[in-house]
């Protein structure tokens, strides 16, 4: 535990660096954490004062922001770029789903995406990375140095730990409970093992468009997951989109009789997703990695909350305490219980069985069969998907059908047997 260096009224708690892969793991590293924020908890209530969450103020006045930082270990340099590159196309993503607002005491509830990104200037959005050799790092450092006046790189949202193989993740706000850093620790343990597999794999993670990544970012950080993203196309999807364009504008130049002088050369318009489809597509293709993580849905369900409740409203453990806000008593207390229970989902998960008794019930068994079984949706609709006859083609199985229709029998294809 230390005092933040730059915000007095804040502290700070570091845990070296765990292995969290399992239940076992998980449960007992976030045990100790909950039994440390409770012993500050306990020493601040004999001092005087009330232990609470960055942006949450007990009294009169605003509590300043700060940010959850994550470290990542990588095997080797290789799975520590692709790993980089990977939470940079996600980073956007990240900060709606961790982006939280600040509330005080009988004041308005602020519901922007990320107040702390949104006002810091102590952060800069990834960079693609070739390479996390030394030598190609100091270009990159450089290169921010001339370009943005910034000469570190640990003030990117992702960036790479030189010496030591790990990444650093600095684009999380902080959380107001337990149960959501344990859910964030899963979910960016998912990402390191699908980079750990594109690398078995002899994959890499491509480049995306710093222009685009940048506007999805600042989205995030305004509107949260109201915000709509613009999809990632890649370089020959985005070829193949531009010819598709121009043959269009040939087709319209012939039907109008005439010709265009000139054709547009840049790509059509980029189609934008809300931010919580994008979301819920990211959790369903990450269920392999939670299941090899053994995860259950409980220690997911803060990540669940945010985009598959009924009513399409997300419940975070902010609302939770937000609610408690009218009491004196009640609120300091609640403070307390989600920032050191250690419980998978913690008072989230108690909020949201009383609140849907039916529904969150069904939701938690659906993700605990998806878990269970190691298959996104779409590999399990693959896999549930009846097998096609054997020693036909799609083509003859159609023909067959169209015979059926027009009354007469669906006989032998040509040169197929007969039975």
């Amino acid at each position: 535990m230390e005092q933040h260096p730059r915000r007095q009224e804040l502290i700070r708690l570091t845990t070296p660096m765990t292995w969290l892969g399992t239940r076992g793991a998980r449960r007992e590293g976030f045990d100790a954490l909950g039994y440390a924020i409770d012993m500050v908890a306990t020493a601040a209530r004999q001092a005087g004062g009330l232990l609470t969450a960055p942006g949450l103020s007990l009294g009169g006045s605003a509590v300043p922001l700060d940010g959850d930082t994550h470290w990542l270990e990588a095997a080797d340099p290789v799975e520590q770029e692709v790993l980089c590159n990977l939470l940079r196309r996600h980073s956007p993503l990240l900060i709606a789903m961790a982006g939280r607002g600040s509330f005080v005491r009988g004041g308005r509830r602020d519901r922007i995406g990320s107040r702390w990104l949104a006002d810091s200037h102590e952060h800069l959005a990834a960079r693609f990375l070739a390479s996390v050799t030394e030598r190609h790092l100091y270009r990159v450092q450089a290169e921010l140095r001339r370009r943005d006046g910034i000469s570190h790189l640990d003030r990117m949202d992702v960036a790479p730990v030189m010496g030591n193989g790990s990444v650093l993740v600095r684009c999380l706000d902080a959380q107001t409970s337990l149960a959501e850093t344990r859910a964030h620790v899963l979910l960016l343990s998912g990402l390191a093992l699908r980079a750990r597999s594109m690398v078995k794999e002899g994959r890499r993670e491509g480049p995306v468009s710093q222009r685009l990544l940048e506007e999805n970012r600042a989205r995030a950080i305004s509107d949260g997951l109201r915000a709509g993203m613009a999809e990632d196309k890649r370089p020959r999807e985005r070829e193949r989109e531009r010819d598709r364009e121009r043959e269009r504008e040939r087709e319209r130049d012939r039907d109008r009789g005439r010709r265009e002088h000139q054709v547009r050369d840049a790509p059509p318009d980029e189609r934008k997703i809300p931010a919580r489809q994008a979301v819920r597509a990211l959790l369903d293709d990450l269920v392999p990695e939670f299941s090899r993580l053994d995860a259950t849905p409980e220690e997911i369900l803060p990540l669940l909350c945010l985009v598959e409740l009924p009513g399409g409203q997300p419940l975070r453990a902010q609302d939770l305490l937000t609610r408690s806000a009218g009491n004196g008593q009640a609120l300091p207390e609640a403070v307390r219980t989600a920032l050191t229970d250690s419980r998978p989902g913690g008072p989230l998960l108690d909020a949201v069985l009383a609140e849907y008794p039916g529904s969150g019930q069904l939701m938690l068994n659906v993700w605990r069969e998806a878990l269970e079984s190691g298959l996104s949706l779409r590999a399990r609709r693959d896999h549930d998907r009846p097998p096609a006859r054997s020693g036909s083609r799609p083509d003859q199985r159609r023909r067959g059908r169209a015979g059926d229709r027009r009354g007469r029998p669906a006989g032998p294809s040509k040169g197929g047997k007969q039975q």
